[in-house]
């Protein structure tokens, strides 16, 4: 399994248990503790990704984010 892959099922699992909180949790809090899960699955996911990745993944990752571009 790539680096590519984990990073995406970590960022995936992460704003699937954002959802969930936002739905399950009392209306103070469920938007906050979603919202707080969703940026660190994100943070989480890049720096996994940063320190599992090849060089020749990191490479790939890049050229393909210039192509798809903005």
């Amino acid at each position: 399994m790539g680096a590519q892959t984990i990073r995406f099922l970590i960022q995936v699992c992460f704003a699937l248990a954002g959802m969930l909180a936002v739905v399950f949790v009392p209306p103070p809090f469920g938007p906050t503790v979603g919202l707080f899960l969703l940026v660190f699955g994100l943070w989480l996911g890049r720096r996994m990704f940063k320190r599992l990745a090849t060089l020749q993944e990191t490479k790939d990752d890049l050229r393909q984010r210039v192509d798809e571009g903005p």
